[in-house]
Formats: structure tokens, C-alpha cells, sequence
């Protein structure tokens, strides 16, 4: 169901209102955007608004800017999407599935949301769907939306200020205490060998590490000191490679995430992380970033040293595994016998009482055979080979990256396609899926990537192939019955030729 949004009134300064509320609930329609900005006062849950490109210039960068006034930056519970021909699909998660959003503003409930659309990916004539999709009820969202055209790729909210970053073909060249797409964020620079001692956090901190040179590894030790732990308290700690995507490191996208709670044995971390991935940025003139969020309950102190590994911390890692492996080598073979009667047992069990098992559990996990029976391989190369990306005429050309390991797609790369349409490399995807511990999902729209998912997804398939096959069959029986009798051509509105 889509709103009617319908216009009110000029205010003096010129801006047009929007109110979109429950008088206009049935409607079934969608206001149209004529000017380039306007202020709107969402009260229901999902407001949906439409523009349409009326001018043939389509070598410019599009960007579309929600700036709230309601509620206050960190408290905006939104989700901001844009489709292009059509209108988004609202999922049952309260998540729209849409070909653009802004991940950034929505994980972190920020009050400035933007998404940029690259030139030659639309032409005259095009409408693009904005799906503002409210997660919370009773409360009245102010922002204002704004739309304009650039040469230059936009950078998100200007960089915040000069005085916070600059911006450096579309990515923030942020000042050394800031981090974000925008450098929103106050976060403090951690140098090697630079040991902040008996620092006092609290709820959400930034910190972050830029190399000098190009590493491959540092060693990260951690130490949380007079933390006041409730039952349902932990701290959280989510390390992320600056990837230009998704900001900083939250919940949803890191690379490193660590948890501690009252329970915990020991409120510290020693780890090597290998940071040579972080390459020199050569459009910021810098080394990429690696993101430390810090999220503790109240208050603690904290201690954090990076410093490079001495070049016999792996050589006496080794020596120490060897030397467990030959002193467990006995034991291994003693318990292989037990259990491989335990699996054989199990594995009996369920074969002989599979009711015992909730059909529901099964229902929600996959297996890699699912996933390579469902999801086939195929060369990212035949992409446009696929049945639904035929069907729906998607632009192949919007696949460049995978959004799991951040590698661009080559010809020979093998890709598998999600129900909802979404690329990923096979080996990249079937690693997410079984490697996550709930519920399956697509790492892009966060659609359920069920078993019953996957069969209606490879019977869309099949209805599609058969749906071609039976167009085939009928061209040839025309064309057969063309060379058998030329009435077919007068029945089918057509002329003989003369003889």
C-alpha cells in the first residue's frame, strides 16, 4: 500500500510542504516533485515520493538529501531508498528492497541521509521512487529533501564543514580527529607504540589507526579497567577497514567484532590484525583507515597500544602449535574412534526420528547443496543470461563489486544470483550464509534467504524458461503454417505474398 502525499502551502521562504499523514492513506498515489527542494512532515509510517528526469542532460551526478529537523541526529529510526522505474517492495522486516539507500544514515540513525546516483545510469524520461519508511510508531518526523545536479561527484553533507574535511572526488578527506562518510563523527588517532593509557570512555566512542608506510601486520592490545556491568550489559568492540561505504564499524558491517560482559574471564584483547589490505588512497593522498567503535555500558577506563609484531612472534606461534599437535597426536587418535560413533549414532537418530527436529529450524537454515542447487554458478560474463534479469531488463552493468569482500567482478569471476537479485561472488555468498548463526540473509537488502525462499525463486525460473520455450513454439508453428497454407497469413492479419 502507497501513500498519497498531496501539497498544502508556500511557506515566505518559498519551500513547498508535504504532509504525509492518514487522511491520504488509501489514495494509492504518489506526489510529484517539481522543484528541486521541499519540507515535509511525516506522521505515518511509510512515505513514498516520486520525480521524474524532464531535462535530456544525464551526464550529471544526482543527489538526493534528507536533513531532519525531527528528531535529533542518532535518534532517526528511518529507512531512506530510491527505485528507479518502479516502486520499492516494503519487506515484512520493515526494510524496503530498493536499488539505492543510504546504509550509513540508517545504521547509525543519523539526522543527514543522502544518496548519490551516477550519470549515465539514467535517462530522460525516468522516475525515481523515494521510500522514507518510518520503524517506529507515534512520533512525527520533520525533514527537509532536497535535489540537485553536480559535474562533480558530491561529497555527503559537504563533509559537515571545512573546517571538519574537504571533499575529494566524492570521498571526505577528514581532519585527524574526525572519521565518517561525513566527518560527523569525534574519533581519536591511535599511533603505533603510542600507548593511551587510563582513558575514560563512555557509551560510544571513535578511534582509529592510519599507517605511515604500508604494513601486513600490527598487533592490537586492548584492556578495559572499572566497569560497572549490569545483567544485560557487555561491551562491544567492531574494527572495520575505511571502505567509503558504510562509515564506520557498527554492528552491521565490521571485519573484527570482540564482546565482554560480567561473565567474561578477562576484559582484554591481544590480537594481530593484518592491515595490508589498508593501501595508500591516492585521491586522499593517505593511507586507508582501520575503524575502531567502541560501545560500553556508563563508563570505564581503557588501555590501547598498536605496535608492529617482532618478526619471531610467528615463528614461536609455530613452534608452540607443533609442539601441541604432536602432544595431542594420541589423544586424537584415541577419541576419532568415539567420535565417529557419537556422529554415526546422531546422524541414525535423525534419520530414524526426523519429526523430533522443528520443522521451522529446518526451514530457515540452508546447506551448501541448497545453495548450489538454488543459486547456481555462472560467469559474472553470462549475467545477462539469467531468467529474472531478463525479465525485470536489468542493467548488468550496476554489478561491479561484490559487496561481501569489496573485489570488483571480472569476466571470468563466478557469481551466484539471490532471489531478491542481488550479486555476490558463489564462493563470497555461500560463505556468508553458512557461516552465520541466525537467520540467513541477503548481505545487501536483508531479505530471508529461506528454503521455501529458494524454491519459489527456482520456480520463478522454470516458469520463466518454460514461458520462453512455449513463445519459441509457437513462432515455428507460425512460421510452419506460413509455408503450408497462406490463409493462416489473412487470419493472422497479414498479406500473401504475390506469386
Amino acid at each position: 500500500m502507497f501513500l498519497l502525499l498531496f501539497y498544502f502551502f508556500v511557506t515566505g521562504l518559498g519551500i513547498k510542504e508535504i504532509y504525509i499523514n492518514q487522511d491520504y492513506f488509501q489514495q494509492g498515489k504518489y506526489y510529484n516533485l517539481e522543484d528541486s527542494e521541499y519540507r515535509v512532515v511525516q506522521e505515518v509510517e511509510q512515505g513514498t515520493l516520486l520525480f521524474q528526469i524532464t531535462k535530456p542532460d544525464c551526464q550529471k551526478y544526482l543527489q538526493i538529501e534528507l536533513i531532519f529537523t525531527t528528531p535529533n541526529d542518532g535518534d532517526v529510526d528511518l529507512q531512506f531508498t530510491i527505485n528507479q522505474n518502479s516502486p520499492p517492495s516494503v519487506l515484512g522486516n520493515k526494510n524496503t528492497n530498493a536499488k539505492y539507500t543510504d546504509m550509513n544514515g540508517d545504521y547509525l540513525h543519523k539526522s543527514y541521509q543522502n544518496i548519490v546516483i551516477p550519470p549515465l545510469s539514467y535517462k530522460q524520461g525516468d522516475k525515481f521512487y523515494i521510500t522514507n519508511l518510518k520503524r517506529e510508531e507515534g512520533k512525527t518526523y520533520q525533514y527537509n529533501i532536497k535535489i540537485t545536479q553536480s559535474d562533480e561527484v558530491p561529497c555527503p553533507n559537504k563533509c559537515t564543514s571545512s573546517s571538519l574535511g574537504s571533499c575529494q572526488f566524492g570521498s571526505c578527506l577528514c581532519k585527524v580527529n574526525r572519521v565518517d562518510l561525513d566527518c560527523s563523527k569525534m574519533a581519536t588517532p591511535i599511533l603505533i607504540d603510542n600507548k593511551l593509557e587510563n582513558m575514560t570512555i563512555s557509551e560510544t566512542q571513535y578511534f582509529y589507526f592510519q599507517q605511515t608506510t604500508q604494513l601486513e601486520t600490527i598487533q592490537l592490545d586492548l584492556e578495559f579497567k572499572n566497569v560497572l556491568f549490569s545483567k544485560k550489559s557487555s561491551i562491544f568492540v567492531y574494527i572495520m577497514f575505511e571502505n567509503f561505504v558504510y562509515g564506520v564499524a557498527t554492528p552491521q558491517f565490521n571485519n573484527y567484532t570482540y564482546s565482554f560482559s560480567q561473565d567474561s574471564t578477562s576484559l582484554s584483547i591481544s590480537e594481530i590484525i593484518v592491515v595490508k589490505l589498508l593501501n595508500h588512497n591516492q585521491d586522499l593522498q593517505r593511507f586507508n583507515r582501520l575503524l575502531l567503535t567502541f560501545v560500553v555500558p556508563g563508563t570505564c577506563e581503557l588501555n590501547i597500544n598498536i605496535s608492529i609484531p617482532s618478526p619471531d612472534a610467528g615463528v614461536n606461534i609455530n613452534q608452540i602449535l607443533i609442539y601441541l599437535l604432536v602432544s595431542l597426536a594420541a589423544i586424537l587418535v584415541l577419541t576419532w574412534i568415539i567420535i565417529t560413533m557419537i556422529r554415526y549414532r546422531r546422524n541414525n537418530r535423525i534419520r530414524i526420528f526426523p519429526q523430533q527436529v522443528p520443522l521451522e529450524i529446518q526451514k530457515q537454515q540452508v546447506n551448501q547443496k541448497q545453495i548450489d542447487y538454488y543459486m547456481c554458478k555462472m560467469p559474472w560474463s553470462e549475467l545477462d543470461h539469467h531468467p529474472l534479469i531478463i525479465e525485470k531488463k536489468i542493467d548488468c552493468k550496476q554489478y561491479e563489486t561484490c559487496i561481501i569482500c569489496y573485489l570488483e567482478y571480472q569476466r571470468n569471476s563466478v557469481c551466484r544470483v539471490t532471489p531478491c537479485i542481488h550479486v555476490f561472488h558463489a564462493d563470497c555468498l555461500s560463505t556468508w550464509l553458512i557461516t552465520n548463526n541466525k537467520i540467513q540473509f541477503c548481505p545487501i537488502c536483508r531479505e530471508e534467504l529461506t528454503e521455501q525462499k529458494l524454491e519459489e525463486y527456482l520456480q520463478q525460473m522454470n516458469d520463466y524458461k518454460k514461458k520462453k520455450t512455449l513463445q519459441q513454439n509457437k513462432k515455428k508453428s507460425i512460421v510452419r503454417n506460413l509455408n503450408e497454407d497462406p490463409l493462416v497469413m489473412i487470419q493472422d492479419g497479414m498479406q500473401p505474398l504475390s506469386q
